[in-house]
């Protein structure tokens, strides 16, 4: 039981590392703005998210089965109580696994909120160069909605 744990806790571990990984290409696509080069990056994350999904529900899996033979777990139970039920010479894998676990997710953490970023920032510098070749303004005042009013000239005849 416990080696299925820490098997499921090392698949996470890796699968997080690959995740940091494809992080880093995405964010040198993103501030490359290379669109065709990131639409492989996004589906090679998809399969590594669904790689943590799985190794997830595996060690959901584990620790539930852990739970029934521990009498004294419960749900609100935090690592430190799993690591103090376990047997000394499962303890110590358990430990660094769990630690070498939540150093990648916190990186991997930091990594989104940095490509959120990029994201974010990118689409307003895409909206800012769209109102310029359109010749947009917005004016001082807002809509009824509290909208800002936008108005934009026509300067594309789609017909021609």
């Amino acid at each position: 039981m416990w080696q299925n744990l820490i098997q499921a806790l090392k698949e996470l571990s890796d699968a997080y590392a690959a995740l940091l990984s494809i992080s880093g290409k995405k964010r040198a696509a993103l501030v490359a703005v290379n669109l065709k080069g990131l639409e492989p990056i996004v589906e090679e994350e998809k399969q590594q998210l669904e790689r943590i999904r799985v190794a997830e529900k595996r060690r959901q899996d584990a620790l539930l089965a852990l739970s029934k033979e521990i009498p004294a777990s419960h749900a609100a139970a935090t690592m430190a109580d799993v690591e103090a039920a376990c047997p000394a010479e499962f303890r110590a894998s358990l430990h660094e696994i769990h630690e070498r676990l939540n150093e990648r997710v916190g990186k991997a953490q930091e990594a989104s909120d940095a490509n959120e970023f990029l994201i974010r920032h990118a689409l307003g510098a895409v909206e800012y160069h769209l109102n310029r070749l359109s010749n947009s303004s917005i004016d001082p005042t807002y809509g009824q909605k509290g909208n800002e009013s936008v108005t934009r000239e026509k300067k594309f005849d789609f017909k021609a």
